[in-house]
């Protein structure tokens, strides 16, 4: 009864990679930079939010627009490296030290947040081209934002289950 059990099994693989080669592997996911642009256009039209506004390429792609003028949150992800590609525009981001108190509601395990700043941390000014990766733990806050807006490509993905805090 074992033996035919694995046998089954092992037919059903085969027969599954088979009809995987056959299909080929999806094509990939793609959005063309002006439609990027007039989504995060639009969505900026009416935002007042302290987190920009975003474009979802995939789940944890996007593209985020931060505008000047406007409160900016620092955050921490306890659960998520995130990697930031600046695609236009300048400004000062601090990372590293401690959010400074009181938080926000927290609205998610893998979100702190408060409008209070960072103590500490380093001042880094950033600009087109530019790549940061935040660990997770790491505070970061744009507190300054040259121009109207800084956009930049935002990939955050949960790599551990256990939170990492500083604070």
């Amino acid at each position: 009864m074992k033996g035919k059990l694995i046998t089954g099994l092992v037919i059903a693989l085969l027969s599954f990679l088979s009809s995987a080669q056959e299909s080929g592997a999806p094509p990939a996911i793609f959005k063309p930079g002006p439609e990027i642009i007039a989504e995060l256009d639009e969505a900026a039209r009416n935002s007042t939010s302290a987190a920009g506004v975003s474009v979802t390429i995939s789940p944890g792609i996007s593209v985020r627009r931060r505008m000047s003028g406007v409160p900016q949150y620092s955050v921490m992800h306890p659960h998520s490296v995130e990697i930031y590609r600046i695609l236009e525009g300048s400004g000062t981001l601090v990372t590293g030290g401690l959010l400074i108190t009181p938080l926000a509601e927290q609205t998610s395990d893998d979100l702190m947040r408060t409008l209070h700043g960072i103590e500490g941390g380093l001042s880094r000014e950033v600009k087109e081209g530019d790549i940061l990766v935040l660990q997770p733990g790491t505070p970061h806050w744009f507190s300054n934002i040259d121009g109207d807006s800084i956009t930049y490509m935002e990939s955050r993905v949960r790599i551990t289950t256990a939170p990492i805090r500083y604070q």
